[in-house]
């Protein structure tokens, strides 16, 4: 049974994205794709196979969690945890996060020698492959520079830890002003340049996010990890001109009730909107649990087959209201997008975020439960139940 909202996932967009960033980079280097956060809400069971399929060498993720489901979908290359997932005080909890480590062969991310030394307690029946973090400038997690040859050693003498990968995060990548981003640059590229007879001579060094990918050649060392860009939408909008992205999110849903208000009826919570016409109501069954936000609230459209309707009152819980007055040709069940995949529409990711003063990562991550992901596009599938290594 088809929910009332629909996220129309666009795998051929996905390849492009993906075939266009494998581009900016030199033969040779690897693609990490960013997988976490449900595939920044585009539904990691649509977007991880088709990724598969295409080639990619790695997977980043946040949790073992999102790791685990990762592995029930098929997805054979390593997979990254970028989070500190040992940093629990329950002893249990942190031996069966390595186990579940193990049993699924992840790479855990070590930023700390508290996470050694958790390593070594719950005793793994094999090595644990790891990618060290140093914090280049960004000031998250990640060992400041003057510590990373004492944690590099202790890893090298802990039988238990293979080292794999050493890699930082740019901070502001996406600005003009490349002041930061040198000195993060410089700063990664020395460390790992001291450290290249400490560590084994196939260690990946990775640094460069979207943005980075893009602009920056010098930061893509042996793997780039592109997240934004991967699903259509540049880190900066001068980046629009360096690569041709496709936005692979189009939000559809449909006309579930209609109406005519007289002059003076109200629309929704606190007597926002007050019809000073007689007033043709739709409501379409979104809301803001659904991730569409209330602070679009009578400041937001909704493109129909007819042409755009503006949304009249407060978007609640689980509806939303437009003024279909100008459009009489749309009847109940007729289908409104929501968020657009043209980049140029008023209701594309990139116009939504501009409007509420945020950015596009936070668009496609509001979308909620409710909204069944399918795929439109070619590729195929990898169900549960694959092998993998």
């Amino acid at each position: 049974m088809q929910s009332d909202l629909v996220a129309q996932i666009n795998t051929d967009h996905l390849l492009q994205n993906y075939q266009a960033l494998r581009a900016c980079c030199r033969p040779g280097v690897k693609l990490c794709a960013p997988l976490k956060a449900d595939a920044y809400g585009h539904g990691v069971a649509i977007v991880a196979p088709a990724l598969q399929e295409a080639g990619a060498d790695y997977a980043a993720v946040a949790t073992v969690s999102e790791a685990i489901e990762l592995r029930a979908l098929g997805w054979q290359p390593p997979i990254l945890i970028l989070g500190n997932i040992l940093a629990v005080s329950d002893r249990m909890e942190r031996r069966d996060r390595i186990a579940a480590v193990v049993k699924h062969h992840l790479m855990v991310t070590i930023a700390d020698t508290a996470t050694v030394r958790h390593v070594i307690e719950a005793e793994p029946p094999e090595p644990i492959s790891v990618h060290i973090k140093m914090d280049s400038g960004m000031g998250r997690m990640g060992v400041m520079p003057s510590g990373v040859a004492e944690l590099v050693k202790l890893v090298r003498a802990t039988r238990c830890l293979r080292p794999v990968g050493f890699y930082s995060h740019f901070a502001t990548a996406d600005f003009e002003n490349g002041d930061l981003v040198g000195r993060q640059l410089r700063t990664f590229g020395q460390t790992a340049s001291s450290m290249a007879a400490d560590l084994p001579s196939d260690t990946l060094c990775h640094l460069a996010n979207s943005a980075a990918t893009i602009t920056l050649p010098a930061a893509h060392f042996d793997m780039v990890r592109p997240g934004l860009a991967l699903y259509g939408y540049p880190p900066a909008p001068r980046m629009s001109e360096l690569i041709e992205l496709k936005p692979i999110l189009r939000l559809v849903s449909h006309v579930t009730a209609m109406k005519e208000l007289p002059i003076g009826h109200c629309v929704g919570y606190g007597q926002t909107f007050t019809a000073s016409r007689p007033t043709r109501l739709g409501i379409i069954p979104a809301g803001y649990f659904d991730g569409f936000p209330r602070s679009l609230s009578n400041a937001a459209i909704v493109g129909t087959p007819y042409g755009d309707a503006p949304i009249i009152g407060r978007v609640s819980m689980d509806q939303l209201a437009v003024d279909l007055t100008d459009l009489p040709a749309m009847a109940m069940g007729s289908e409104v997008t929501l968020i657009d995949d043209r980049p140029n529409r008023p209701n594309s990711v990139q116009s939504l975020a501009r409007h509420l003063g945020t950015i596009p990562y936070e668009i496609t991550c509001l979308l909620g439960q409710r909204v069944q992901r399918v795929r439109v596009g070619g590729g195929r599938d990898v169900r549960p139940g694959r092998s993998h290594p």
